[in-house]
């Protein structure tokens, strides 16, 4: 007899109310959980036990054509939570939105642009805009939306209900409550694969809490199931079979503006700034110790990385101040650092140590801490948006238009994007489930995306990744390194430690946690 929970319903905790609940917006952090992990299925999946890519109910198979350009078999027989059919028609108008930067998908990052064609009913071919020649292993962030209801619905709308083909479908979202969603009970599951299988439990309702002592307390009083991220002060609040510990395949940092702040475009001033960050007493005082101090975004075992360009800066405040002269540092210029309340625990502590780190060498730093909304927006106002303006601006149309070295020079030229912008911005965590600096180098360092780093120079970062993404094996570790050393010498973004991920469970819970913080409620039951 097959696996059967002793309950029909879960309670799940999380640091934050999700600000969209579209799969193609930005989601981030635990939301994600809510969204992609639950209401939507991806193209192909990174399999939680053995970080195998394989197929889901989208799809059933796939193979290379070409080295720009992938055919994928869907699986027949799927249809969305709305009753709509699933086939090659039906995946292509969410296939067309998130293969292209502009409208800021959260799979582009990964994936890059791309373009597909239907071959017949149940076969998609996929185009991609450079050679990708480990497109499958990123398509596990491409998701969709029922086409009716994407081709009738505005923006807004989409941001309040998600309509996939997941395991689950969303019911209610009573705002500043919970979202409750339910078993879909058309759910295609994927021949014995323990992720895609049908729902054990029935119903789930999603709270959030800011305080990582209460969403552990809620765990241990019985009024959730289970709770992420807790914290590392859980271990010392719940008994041993109430805490479990993952991965979040995740460094926590910060992006950096290089492109418009008039210190931080120097190099100089961001080398002072690592250096007058003591990383390892934050560790020590804040994480009890645990997760490792990084000198980039990424760690060894990531293609593209080395034990030399993932070294944390040392602490080291007197070359700090040396550096700062070098550059003629005016502290009339004042540097904003901020971010989410919520994002990782601890993270005003954080957000206070790192301040005083900053002012210790001279250094004109501000915190603020942002609601998620206002610190998107200051996200989305990077080089992508400016490059955006100057297309309109000569007539062009950003949806359409690929932008040239030129069009991107004369985007940093103008100063900056009509919009407010960051400074030192809290990237949360940046991700590396693909194992593969290719995905970073995409969505961090590419002029044409939503990044704070653009170089179109002659022989400069915007050149080089082309010829990296494109390679393979040995060639491509060398072509990514290089542009990980890019990151790690010059400070083009500010890395600080891997994310540990604690979460409190009640015991009964059976399930075990994966290396990326990806839920899947479809795979937990209670045991009586």
């Amino acid at each position: 007899m097959g696996t059967v929970s002793a309950r029909d319903s879960i309670r799940l905790v999380i640091a934050a109310e999700p600000v969209t609940v579209d799969p193609f917006g930005y989601v981030g952090g635990t939301s994600s959980s809510v969204v992609k992990d639950n209401m939507v299925d991806s193209l192909t999946w990174q399999s939680g036990d053995d970080l195998r890519i394989v197929p889901t109910p989208a799809s059933t198979g796939w193979e290379q054509l070409a080295p720009d350009r992938w055919r994928f078999t869907l699986r027949e027989g799927v249809t969305f939570h709305n009753g709509e059919e699933w086939n090659a028609r039906a995946a292509l108008p969410s296939l067309a939105y998130q293969g292209v930067s502009t409208n800021e998908n959260s799979s582009y990052g990964y994936t890059g642009g791309h373009t597909s064609e239907a071959v017949d009913d149940y076969t998609i071919d996929i185009t991609c805009e450079q050679p990708c020649p480990i497109f499958p292993n990123t398509a596990f962030f491409l998701s969709f939306t029922a086409p009716g209801f994407f081709a009738n619905s505005t923006e807004d709308e989409r941001a309040l209900q998600t309509v996939g083909f997941g395991p689950y479908r969303q019911t209610e979202w009573s705002h500043g409550v919970s979202i409750t969603m339910e078993a879909f009970d058309d759910y295609v599951t994927v021949d014995d694969h323990f992720e895609f299988q049908h729902p054990f439990i029935r119903e789930a309702e999603w709270l959030w809490r800011a305080e990582t002592t209460v969403m552990a307390a809620m765990v241990q009083a019985g009024e959730a199931d289970i709770a992420w991220d807790a914290g590392v002060d859980a271990i010392g609040i719940l008994d041993e079979e109430q805490l479990k510990s993952g991965g979040s395949a995740e460094v926590y940092g910060f992006w950096i503006n290089t492109l418009w702040h008039p210190e931080l475009r120097k190099k100089e001033v961001r080398q002072a700034m690592v250096h007058a960050i003591d990383c390892q007493q934050i560790v020590d005082t804040l994480f009890g110790g645990l997760p490792p101090c990084r000198g980039n975004i990424m760690w060894p075992g990531v293609i593209g990385a080395t034990e030399r360009n993932t070294a944390p800066y040392g602490y080291d405040p007197e070359k700090a101040k040396q550096l700062l002269a070098e550059a003629n540092y005016d502290p009339n210029n004042v540097i904003r650092v901020g971010g989410r309340s919520a994002r990782i625990p601890k993270q005003v502590e954080l957000y206070e140590s790192i301040h005083g780190f900053l002012t210790e060498v001279g250094i004109n730093a501000e915190i603020t801490v942002l609601e998620p909304s206002v610190r998107n927006e200051l996200r989305n106002c990077a080089i992508g948006k400016a490059i955006s303006e100057v297309l309109v601006a000569q007539g062009l149309d950003p949806d359409t238009s690929k932008p040239t070295l030129a069009h991107m020079q004369a985007a940093l030229d103008k100063g900056g994007a009509n919009c407010p912008t960051g400074h030192v911005l809290s990237a949360g965590g940046f991700s590396n489930e693909t194992l593969d600096f290719g995905r970073q180098a995409t969505r961090y360092l590419n002029c044409a995306a939503r990044s704070f780093v653009c170089d179109p120079s002659p022989g400069g970062l915007q050149g080089k990744l082309l010829p990296a993404l494109s390679a393979s094996g040995d060639e491509r570790q060398r072509l990514l390194e290089e542009l990980a050393d890019r990151v790690h010498d010059d400070v083009l973004l500010l890395p600080m430690f891997d994310l540990p991920v604690f979460y409190a469970v009640d015991p009964n819970l059976q399930w075990e946690p994966r290396f990326d913080r990806r839920i899947r409620i479809s795979t937990m039951w209670f045991s009586p």
